[in-house]
């Protein structure tokens, strides 16, 4: 005879598709405040609809242990939010760069081309 695995309520709640209290599948979303950084939570998805006023919520994970976890989780998300809008700027200056090359190269032929013809 094969048991069932092992169940617990973090894994129970994982499986049962959540409904928020104006019917709507709840969403996973996650938080990343300075209290409850990487924490992912469930929520209506009309959330920003002031008609339906719905405000399901409910945590998915378990709070982090202590505060020096909350703190190095919440900046190393500012540091990856920082160094991907530093990787942005970068990408649009190397095309920028790239494109100045094409235009000097041009450029430079024509001056070739007018001096010897």
């Amino acid at each position: 005879m094969v048991l069932p695995p092992k169940s617990t309520p973090k894994t129970i709640r994982k499986s049962i598709a959540n409904l928020c209290w104006c019917g709507q599948l709840a969403t996973c979303r996650t938080s990343w405040t300075m209290n409850n950084p990487a924490c992912r939570f469930l929520g209506c998805p009309n959330y920003l609809d002031p008609t339906t006023n719905c405000n399901y919520f409910m945590w998915v994970d378990v709070e982090l242990p202590n505060q020096w976890y909350q703190s190095r989780m919440y900046q190393l998300h500012v540091n990856l939010r920082d160094a991907q809008a530093e990787l942005v700027q970068v990408q649009a200056q190397r095309a920028r760069i790239g494109f100045f090359n094409k235009m000097m190269m041009l450029l430079v032929v024509a001056m070739f081309l007018i001096r010897f013809m």
